[in-house]
């Protein structure tokens, strides 16, 4: 096979050898959780407070910074995992598996009531503009993201391994 250029781009990234560690694994799983994190911390004061007060919420800069950093953080770390498929860490522990599988389905009950507070109640007096709606919705799609990567660590850690000496 003659010398190739690579060329800068999504379609250059291969799949990480399965001799590595689970070092990338983690790394970008750590990306994710610092996205999902800031999430939670924000959000929901957030979401009591406009529960308790709708009419009194106001669309502000500030949310919208953190909401799409934390997006962001959380798709890049998400999407660059499923494209390079890194090993997962090479541990087993079925009660650290369960934890973390509760704590992946946990994760998501913040963004579920969003979601109802937003999409489905909608309080006549709770006003935000368009654009914030879309960025709910991304918020959203990048929680469900961050759910579905805790739940295959979960798995992975769960897996009971079969040695060939058996």
């Amino acid at each position: 096979m003659p010398n190739q250029t690579l060329k800068p781009g999504w379609k250059n990234l291969r799949p990480v050898p399965p001799s590595e560690n689970g070092r990338l694994y983690l790394l970008l799983f750590g990306l994710q959780t610092i996205g999902a994190l800031i999430i939670l911390t924000n959000a929901l004061p957030l979401y009591r407070y406009g529960v308790a007060n709708p009419a009194a919420h106001e669309a502000r800069i500030e949310v919208l910074i953190w909401v799409s950093a934390a997006v962001v953080l959380m798709q890049v770390g998400f999407w660059i995992r499923h494209r390079l498929q890194p090993p997962l860490p090479r541990f087993h522990n079925a009660l650290v598996g369960y934890v973390i599988l509760f704590a992946g389905r946990m994760s998501f009950l913040l963004p579920t009531a969003i979601f109802a507070f937003v999409f489905i109640v909608q309080r006549p007096e709770f006003h935000i503009p368009i654009s914030r709606y879309l960025l709910i919705i991304a918020g959203l799609f990048a929680s469900f993201c961050y759910t579905q990567e805790v739940e295959r660590l979960a798995k992975s850690l769960l897996e009971v391994r079969r040695d060939s000496a058996q």
